[in-house]
């Protein structure tokens, strides 16, 4: 038995909810991974208090131990996943308030952290119900495009949290640089209070609850789209991590780094973004994926000759490998939420299934940072980024395994 409703055409107020949505759910995590750690600093903050921000970001890593909680409770008059979005949202825009009346000081560093965590806590549990409602809601030709949105629309938010706060706070103060961030939140709000989730999703019930332990014994298509968010992230953290420090040590500005990173923001956004939702509509969800792994691939190829040619490394060939990642960060990125929908979709439990898949790739991104740093520093950065090209073709052998094999059983199942 299926336990989503899909349509064969969504509303159309569905696309702008879901972008301001996912734009809403990057903010607070934009706000404490930029912005914050910067703010605080110029304020005359110790770097070792800073040091402790970088777990606001923990709860996008664990949201998997509550994921089932939020498929299993719910109100049947507000909607299954109504229910979680609205209270979530709510509890953001009351902890951004709170950082406005606070301000941003070495006496209120303990509050402003415990506010993070609180935005952080609430972002990561409304992402487990918004990926549910999209794998829920939109049919599966609308599902490149609505992954499209969903990456997109989180490094908007997370550049919004970080970069453009940061304007708005270096120009107009605190108070109104919060307001700037209250905008777009209170915008989903509205759009979230606004829609009604259709009364097939608000009578919805499983047969069973959901679990972590249903997702993992629910076959190879389950451990495949684990195993592949996760190398998938390790291999575009060694482009992008490892590619801001070997500018960095080969005595870039930072103002220049920061250029190239917008850069690769930009790429992945229109880029990536827009033409792995292509991909996926042309040749299939795995096929676009691998031609992002392989994007990647090359710009882990191209840095790692980079590294050879400090400091005097030239500036067409760093665009060349920060576009080349920005590209397959994107396409992957979309590709792998696409598969995983497509596979949740058909289940009572989208919203732990999707959180079991996005929780790997956080997963993969954060002992991706740690490793590469520590395996650079030990035998230098080239090896940093031949390890990233290694798993790209390991990542691209196995999923091509995986298609066949899918291939195979088809023909099997459909006889002579």
């Amino acid at each position: 038995m299926s336990g989503s409703s899909s349509f064969s055409r969504p509303p159309a107020r569905l696309w702008p909810l879901i972008a301001c949505l996912y734009v809403s759910q990057g903010i607070p995590f934009g706000l404490a991974m930029e912005a914050l750690p910067a703010s605080l600093r110029h304020a005359g903050t110790d770097l070792q208090a800073l040091a402790w921000l970088p777990l606001v970001g923990l709860p996008w890593v664990l949201k998997w131990l509550w994921a089932p909680w939020v498929d299993n409770h719910w109100s049947p008059r507000t909607g299954r996943r109504r229910s979680w979005i609205l209270p979530m949202q709510g509890l953001v825009l009351a902890a951004l308030l709170a950082v406005a009346l606070l301000g941003l000081s070495v006496q209120t560093l303990p509050w402003i952290l415990g506010l993070a965590v609180t935005a952080s806590l609430a972002s990561a549990t409304q992402d487990v119900a918004t990926d549910a409602l999209v794998a829920e809601q939109f049919a599966t030709e609308s599902l490149p495009m609505a992954n499209a949105i969903q990456v997109a629309s989180t490094m908007v938010g997370f550049f919004y949290g970080g970069p453009v706060f940061l304007m708005l706070y270096g120009t107009l103060g605190l108070s109104w640089a919060i307001v700037g961030l209250v905008l777009p939140i209170a915008a989903s709000l509205v759009l979230t209070l606004s829609w009604r989730e259709p009364q097939a999703l608000r009578v919805a019930a499983s047969t069973s609850k959901a679990s972590q332990w249903h997702f993992l014994r629910s076959g190879r298509n389950a451990w495949a789209l684990v195993v592949a968010a996760c190398l998938s992230a390790i291999t575009v953290v060694a482009c992008h991590g490892l590619g801001k420090l070997l500018l960095v040590d080969a005595q870039w500005p930072l103002a220049r780094v920061g250029q190239v990173g917008m850069l690769g923001g930009a790429f992945t956004i229109l880029v990536g973004c827009g033409g792995g939702a292509w991909l996926v509509r042309r040749f299939g969800a795995w096929p676009a994926f691998q031609l992002g792994i392989a994007s990647a691939g090359l710009s882990a190829v191209t840095w790692a000759w980079l590294a050879t040619q400090t400091p005097a490394m030239p500036m067409t060939a760093v665009v060349m490998a920060t576009v080349l990642a920005s590209i397959g960060s994107g396409c992957a990125s979309v590709a792998i939420m696409t598969a995983a929908m497509n596979f949740c979709r058909r289940r009572t439990q989208a919203g732990t299934d999707m959180t079991m898949v996005q929780s790997a790739r956080d997963l993969g991104e954060t002992m991706a940072s740690s490793f590469l740093i520590a395996l650079a520093a030990r035998v230098g950065y080239k090896e940093g980024f031949l390890l990233g090209v290694v798993l790209a073709g390991v990542i691209i052998l196995a999923t091509a395994w995986m298609i066949r094999s899918r291939l195979d059983a088809h023909c099997e199942n459909r006889g002579p």
